[in-house]
């Protein structure tokens, strides 16, 4: 009976030490204690062993095991480009029953399930999405443990946006060069260009000298005298490369001569093919310059309903000597005060009498045209339907 209570003392030190290490309520242990007191010697050593090792399963479902949330390191995402980022445990001996997620969840990704900061799931969790605004983001992951309730480990993730640089795209190509052409002393030249693929810039060159300021969409020669004789070339680039074309000579020739047919035409503007087409046809080893306007609000202000609230004005030559027969685009207008030579237009509309109110969405444009076949579209932009009207002026020398 002595060896027995002395038995029963040690083993209630070692219950009272072990539970304060653990830090496990010591009433349970206690009452299990006394209940051992009338037990046989084998029977004591038994419940000890079981105890010590239920309390070694409780430290160990507390969280003190080695484990981990991963990813714990940055997380590199791209604007515009899908993203999917994964939080799972690893080394714990129990999934976890729910999550805490907290920080800065960059826009345009989400978390399924996310109620508040809070989900409810054993399973993974997923920040998914596409990014839409560049910057840095902090995220912090909790996963709480299944049996008790206790947190088990935390991970703080940063997730860094970036804006992905677009890829370059192929070098421009020139598809047909400025053709050359005959000018009377004192007359205007101009010269057009069709190129292909993205242009960011254009340069225009005189005898192989870039020519200051001349990188517009066309090259205007305002009264022509020897001194602009020459040959003129194109050189369109991006951020991939450039390409230059073959040059146009310009000539001056007061015994040149030209004539074209005029043109007037109204009528309904519709979408797709139904747009309004005009054509007009100059003959003669020359230049004829010319002003066509596409009116759509000046037609408004005349009275006329349905008209078209913003025109826009194409102009186009047809190539003969190419097979197939096809059309090379000169030049566009939305607006008439947004070309390149909006002052220049506006002298030759007041010379006409036909001017046109200042921020007018009305279209119009001052050409120079070679021999050759051309045709003017009227569009409405963004497809718009209505009444609209092309006319075309032949611009005297004299009253430009």
């Amino acid at each position: 009976m002595w060896i027995q209570m002395k038995l029963a003392r040690a083993q209630l030190g070692i219950f009272i030490l072990v539970a304060l290490l653990q830090r496990t309520p010591v009433v349970k242990y206690v009452l299990q204690f006394e209940r051992a007191l009338s037990a046989p010697v084998a029977k004591i050593v038994k419940m000890t062993t079981w105890v010590a090792t239920s309390m070694g399963l409780f430290h160990a479902t507390a969280g003190a095991t080695t484990y981990q949330i991963n990813p714990a390191s940055p997380a590199d995402a791209t604007v515009g480009e899908e993203f999917s980022l994964v939080f799972d445990i690893t080394g714990t001996p129990s999934a976890a029953s729910s999550w805490r997620v907290t920080g800065d969840i960059p826009p345009g990704l989400s978390i399924p399930g996310l109620v508040g900061n809070n989900i409810n799931t054993e399973n993974s969790v997923a920040i998914v999405g596409t990014p839409t605004t560049a910057g840095t983001y902090n995220v912090i992951a909790q996963a709480w443990n299944g049996l008790n309730q206790t947190r088990q480990t935390t991970t703080a993730t940063t997730i860094t946006i970036v804006v992905a640089e677009p890829p370059l795209p192929d070098p421009p190509t020139i598809l047909r060069k400025p053709s050359s052409t005959r000018v009377p002393m004192g007359g205007r030249g101009q010269f057009f260009f069709e190129s292909s693929g993205v242009v960011d810039s254009v340069q225009w060159f005189k005898d192989d000298v870039a020519l200051a300021g001349e990188t517009g969409q066309t090259l205007i020669i305002q009264d022509a005298s020897p001194t602009v004789e020459g040959v003129y070339s194109v050189q369109v680039s991006n951020a991939a490369g450039s390409a230059k074309s073959e040059g146009g000579s310009l000539t001056i020739d007061d015994t040149a001569a030209a004539d074209l047919v005029n043109l007037a035409t109204r009528g309904l503007v519709g979408a797709g093919g139904d747009i309004m087409i005009g054509g007009l046809t100059v003959l003669g080893g020359s230049t004829k310059t010319v002003l066509v306007r596409g009116l759509g609000p000046q037609l408004t202000a005349d009275g006329v309903p349905g008209a078209l609230a913003d025109p826009e004005l194409k102009v186009f030559q047809t190539l003969f000597d190419e097979v197939p027969i096809r059309s090379q685009l000169l030049v566009t207008n939305d607006d008439w005060e947004d070309g390149s030579n909006a002052d220049e237009l506006a002298t030759a509309l007041m010379a006409q009498n036909k001017p046109l109110e200042a921020g007018s969405k009305d279209a119009a444009l001052l050409l120079t045209l070679n021999e050759g076949v051309y045709t003017f579209q009227l569009s409405g932009v963004g497809g718009t339907e209505g009444v609209g009207l092309i006319e075309l002026f032949v611009v005297a020398e004299s009253s430009r």
